[in-house]
């Protein structure tokens, strides 16, 4: 088990915020340049950058594995921004990556998840492995040759050396001729060996950033002056393995006289390794290597990275001025108290100690009151809502990966992503959907593709992911155009499972298609044969519930399936009209309101199976009573003598039928009591409640389950 370092508390909900920022948009990158077959300099230099960026902000925070993983992935990015020309089949890039990504979430969620400050600490040295042998593949690509076996022509120290207990020890490096690109090679020497280094010092001193170092590398050497953590040795056999070493020898003198030792005495320098060669200098262009220790203190990987930090957030100045990170919980207790406030105003506005008093002052300050309030619920609600992007654009990885495991041509359409939804409901929609992809991309699209030729369909499937707002709620298609749903085959297994509640001729297609959605239609043997759907589906059914929404499921056998989720905008405050039916007092969404009025018996009528109807302009609607519907006494049941709400929502209309309207008002809504789950209220029209002025319970309409 590890530990948060003491504190770093403070700042683990900025870390978590910013470096799986920094991943969904390393994902998305990844994701849009494999796709298009380009990966141009602007790309490999945005995940060079934000490799670089999480590994500081990691190492500041002291997590050594993340820090290192993301370092391994920061050098094989930093072959490829060197030399672009590499990039001809880099497939094993994409999929190491995206390796590394899922490690450091899976990381950061053990991290999130602690306990007391501790956390299990991942192991990630079979991936770092194969990083350091995607960079090597690289490298070798770089010069059209394979990477050398490590441990090469590199000859051994003198032991005289490696008895001799120095401060400091100074090497000479070089590497193969016709490598290229030494000044690369040398700077990635350099990060093979520092994390063993307590002082590590080398000229050239710019070989990251300037390719003319390449010449002098090649003419006089890489000069390395290092003091080992341990000892000589270790460092030593690190040297010589490295990849594209050709030889290197260790200088005998101090590395403060080599350094200071001038250019002019350089002898011409032989390209094999000679322990009696005398102590070369660096070239005169070349800066000198920096004073031992005691002059010149190294600073520690968190200052470094501290260091980075502040650097980046200097260079994004203006882009940061107007913008702020939140915790969410604080967002959450600010919508909370505007409930509050709403919930309070009522009951100071609908006072019964103010019925019959004349206060002109008072109902001019309250209006002021009812305009600020909803100003202030606007703007709340506001920053809470944020677009349906990330979501949707996580589940392109989803078929990324599925497509490259199943073998399936699969073409993904995201439409709507730009629609915004309450961050609450955002946060409970990721699994649902990610539920729903795969098994559209693994069930759905058919395996074989002749079967899709015989079918009249295009060889590439489709797998459609959309959103767009309707009547203050919205509305998520999941669609493929697969083999669909075969109704016979559903109804099969809901008979051999014992989950059928009425006759089989008594079920609709619809209502068979949306059995698999039920708790208990599962399956042990392969799901491809009851057309791949029905495996925890009642799971996605709960958890979208639970968003206040409904799914359905709306397929056609051999032309494919649509899961359509409706999810309320927000769950939290919504503008209603209030009506009563007997003793109760209901609260109709006013965003599903066209309009409200009092019936003349003209325009009543009854249709073929002597269902009331109404005329409105010419159109026929079906007439709902309340009063019927939910079983309450009233004395108002002459159409004529209550009020008639014509509602609409997904293109579908009614008349709901109540005693009276009492008016418009802005309620908080409420979840029913879990122990009233098992009555199934929802299904029955009713999708929570609302505290009125007065203290008593309004009941909230769902028009769309009351017209469905």
């Amino acid at each position: 088990m590890a530990r948060i370092e003491p504190g770093m508390e403070a700042m683990l909900d900025m870390y978590f915020f910013e470096t799986n920022s920094l991943l969904e948009q390393l994902d998305e990158i990844l994701l849009r340049t494999e796709q298009a077959n380009v990966f141009d300099n602007e790309d490999i230099k945005e995940i060079f950058r934000i490799m670089h960026t999480i590994k500081g902000s990691s190492a500041m925070m002291g997590f050594e594995n993340l820090s290192v993983l993301a370092h391994k992935a920061e050098d094989m990015f930093f072959v490829i921004r060197e030399n672009p020309d590499v990039i001809t089949d880099v497939s094993f890039v994409y999929d190491l990556v995206f390796q590394v990504s899922d490690s450091y979430k899976a990381q950061i969620e053990a991290i999130q998840n602690h306990n007391d400050g501790e956390y299990e600490s991942m192991d990630f040295s079979d991936l770092i492995n194969k990083l350091l042998k995607g960079r090597d593949t690289l490298l070798g690509e770089t010069t059209g040759e394979a990477a050398p076996a490590a441990g090469g022509a590199a000859a051994a120290a003198p032991a005289a050396v490696n008895s001799v207990d120095a401060d400091k020890t100074t090497v000479r490096v070089f590497f193969e001729d016709g490598c290229q690109m030494e000044n690369l090679r040398a700077f990635l020497l350099i990060n093979t060996i520092k994390d063993e280094c307590d002082y590590l010092d080398f000229t050239p001193a710019d070989v990251e950033t300037n390719p003319e170092t390449s010449k002098v590398i090649i003419e006089q050497g890489f000069l390395i002056t290092f003091k080992p953590l341990d000892n000589v040795d270790f460092v030593l056999r690190q040297i010589e393995n490295a990849l594209n070493v050709q030889s290197y020898e260790v200088v005998q003198a101090a590395a403060a006289a080599a350094a200071a030792a001038p250019a002019a005495e350089l002898p011409p320098e032989p390209k094999a390794a000679s322990s009696a060669a005398p102590a070369p200098a660096p070239v005169a262009a070349a800066p000198a290597p920096a004073a031992p220790a005691e002059e010149k203190k190294e600073p520690s990987a968190a200052e470094k990275a501290q260091a980075a930090v502040e650097k980046a957030q200097a260079a994004s100045g203006m882009q940061k001025q107007n913008l702020i990170s939140v915790n969410l919980a604080k967002l959450d207790a600010l919508h909370d108290i505007v409930g509050e406030i709403i919930t309070t105003e009522s009951m100071v506005i609908s006072n019964p100690d103010l019925e019959g008093l004349e206060l002109e002052s008072f109902n001019k300050a309250a209006r002021q009151l009812r305009k600020l309030t909803s100003e202030l619920q606007d703007t709340v609600m506001s920053i809470r809502m944020v677009p349906l992007a990330g979501v949707f654009q996580k589940m392109n990885r989803i078929v990324r990966d599925m497509r490259k495991k199943l073998g399936k041509d699969v073409e993904f359409v995201i439409e709507g992503e730009e629609t915004e939804i309450d961050k609450s409901i955002v946060d409970s929609l990721q699994d649902p959907l990610m539920h729903l992809v795969r098994n559209c991309m693994d069930h759905g699209i058919e395996d074989d593709v002749q079967d899709r030729i015989n079918a009249g369909k295009p060889e590439k499937g489709t797998l459609r992911l959309s959103a767009q707002n309707a009547s203050g709620e919205v509305i998520i298609t999941v669609q493929d155009d697969g083999a669909g749903i075969d109704p016979e085959k559903i109804l099969a297994k809901a008979r051999k499972q014992g989950i059928l509640t009425k006759p089989e001729s008594e079920y609709s297609e619809k209502e068979i298609q949306n059995l698999i959605l039920l708790p208990g239609f599962s399956t042990n043997e392969q799901v491809t044969e009851f057309s791949g759907r029905g495996v925890g589906m009642d799971v996605v059914k709960a958890n979208v519930e639970k968003c206040g929404g409904t799914i359905v499921v709306d397929s056609k056998k051999g032309q494919g399936t649509s899961f359509i989720i409706k999810i309320p905008l927000t769950l939290a405050i919504i503008d209603g009209m209030e009506i009563t039916c007997g003793d109760l007092v209901f609260t109709v969404p006013i965003s599903t309101i066209r309009e409200s009025f009092k019936a003349d018996p003209s325009q009543f009528l009854n249709d073929t199976d002597n269902n009331e109807m109404i005329m409105i302009r010419g159109v026929c609607y079906p007439i709902l009573r309340l009063h019927e519907k939910f079983g309450i006494e009233t004395e108002v049941t002459d159409l004529v003598d209550g009020i008639l709400l014509l509602v609409e929502t997904d293109n579908k209309s009614m008349c709901i039928f109540a005693d009276k309207l009492i008016g418009e008002q802005q309620v908080v809504v409420k979840p029913f009591p879990k122990y009233l789950a098992r009555y199934k209220i929802k299904s029955e029209g009713l999708s929570g409640c609302t505290i009125m002025g007065d203290g008593s319970i309004s009941l909230i309409i769902d028009t769309n389950t009351l017209i469905g």
